[in-house]
């Protein structure tokens, strides 16, 4: 009896802590939600328009993205940029045969656009796209 008892207390039976790992695991969600969110803000996260015409771009294309954000702040290629600054900026980014990529957030009026679209013409731009969503 004695040796059996003396066998138990040889060999405690472990307890695992798992209040670290759930600390630690807490920690990368927190910091995958804020740096999410960072970049959504970075990219400028607008909600496109609806379309049901229009074709769909290659993804592999790499034009100049000029996002106007539904409280009217411009970003180039995610870059906050100022609208009297565009059309230089354009044309120093925009290699030759570059296309421009228009983002605009469907709260956006037209005549908060046409100022891109016009910036775009005079930094020689000829290939302007404008981004919509398929409409199901």
């Amino acid at each position: 009896m004695r040796r059996a008892a003396s066998q138990a207390r040889a060999h405690p039976v472990g307890h695992v802590n798992v209040t670290p790992m759930i600390d630690v695991v807490m920690v990368l969600i927190i910091f995958y939600l804020i740096v999410g969110r960072l970049v959504m803000e970075r990219r400028g996260q607008v909600d496109l328009p609806e379309t049901r015409v229009g074709e769909k771009l290659p993804e592999e294309s790499d034009p100049l993205v000029i996002t106007i954000t539904s409280d009217g702040f411009l970003r180039l290629d995610g870059e906050l940029v100022l609208a009297n600054d565009l059309p230089d900026l354009i044309a120093a980014r925009a290699g030759e045969g570059r296309r421009v990529r228009i983002r605009g957030d469907r709260g956006v009026a037209f005549r908060s656009i046409r100022p891109v679209v016009d910036a775009c013409r005079k930094a020689g731009i000829t290939s302007i796209e404008l981004a919509a969503e398929q409409a199901p």
